[in-house]
């Protein structure tokens, strides 16, 4: 359990700061620490995770200018193999001492405002994981799925968090309450996904501080993100929305028999496998027909005739607002 010993100030929000070969990224994301209109005390607590490059060095001489400027700076460093974005997460974590934590990474850039107004939000919702909206550098990259990070509500957060993360990992900001609870990141692909799904499991709250974007979020092919399979993301959503919502049904149906739909059928547990009695489609040309696998065989019907409780398995935002 990465419970921090020590007391806590109640006053202090802490950067958290995981970093693998971050030198080319480090004087823009300290600038935006720098320039932050929260006036309560800060602390950048950053962990370099195994980096090759100059990410050390650099850190020591940002560290004097911080500290110069009142923000306190804790380093620390594993000169082993890089142990992963969840490993140097908990590791960061575990040396901070403030009860705030704010979450970000080495290649994104924060609006001024944002500590001021993630802190102010959780202090009416101690018990939250709060996000953000952000922009994404370069412009226009990852469009359909900025559109669907930002333009969600309070509800979607919680309802659609078996799709993605609903609440984008470097906007997260929490009490250190909120993240003992979870006894921190799981040190494998996806901990910020896995985090969020046992932290709501668990009764926890979604909010995201909206109004202008509080983060510039960086697309570039080195990020930690492109390493995580569509296999190893799915396993993971299917295993909570079994926990979660289809352990408790009896029976149900599937909206949508392509390659989504099939994907999500076999990645089920063989015992949820039995409880699907159709799949639902708009292609004439599947309904009537049978999807087999292995000794599953379930009719593909008219969407009209569909039956609740069904879950829903097509791609969005794809057809230019059309039915989809």
């Amino acid at each position: 359990a990465l419970i921090f010993m020590g007391q806590a100030t109640d006053d202090v929000v802490s950067v958290i700061l995981p970093i693998h070969n971050g030198a080319r990224w480090i004087a823009l994301c300290m600038e935006s620490i720098l320039a932050q209109t929260f006036n309560g005390q800060l602390e950048v607590s950053a962990f370099d995770d195994g980096s090759t490059d100059e990410t050390w060095e650099l850190l020591h001489i940002w560290s004097v200018r911080l500290q110069a400027a009142g923000v306190g700076m804790i380093l620390g460093r594993s000169r082993a193999i890089a142990g992963g974005c969840g490993f140097s997460k908990n590791r960061a974590v575990e040396q901070s001492t403030g009860r705030w934590l704010c979450f970000m990474d080495i290649d994104d850039v924060m609006a001024p405002e944002r500590i001021e107004r993630q802190k102010e939000a959780a202090s009416t919702r101690p018990n939250a994981l709060i996000g953000a909206r952000v922009d994404r550098e370069p412009k226009g990259s990852t469009a359909r799925y900025m559109s669907w990070a930002n333009g969600m509500n309070e509800c979607e957060l919680v309802t659609q968090r078996f799709r993605e993360c609903p609440l984008l990992m470097p906007t997260w900001f929490m009490s250190r309450e909120t993240f003992n609870a979870q006894h921190g990141f799981r040190e494998e692909q996806c901990e910020d996904l896995l985090f969020l799904l046992a932290h709501v499991a668990a009764g926890g709250e979604l909010y995201r501080v909206d109004g202008q974007p509080l983060l510039t979020y960086t697309y570039h092919q080195s990020a930690a993100t492109h390493s995580i399979s569509r296999q190893t993301i799915l396993r993971h959503r299917v295993q909570a929305i079994e926990r979660d919502v289809l352990e408790h049904w009896p029976c149900f149906t599937i909206w949508g028999a392509g390659r989504d739909g099939r994907a999500f059928f076999k990645a089920l547990q063989p015992k949820t496998r039995r409880k699907v009695s159709a799949f639902y489609d708009v292609d004439e040309r599947k309904v009537g027909t049978i999807y087999q696998y292995f000794e599953n065989r379930v009719p593909i019907l008219h969407w009209r005739d569909i039956q609740p409780p069904f879950v829903t398995c097509v791609a969005l935002d794809r057809t230019n607002g059309a039915f989809e």
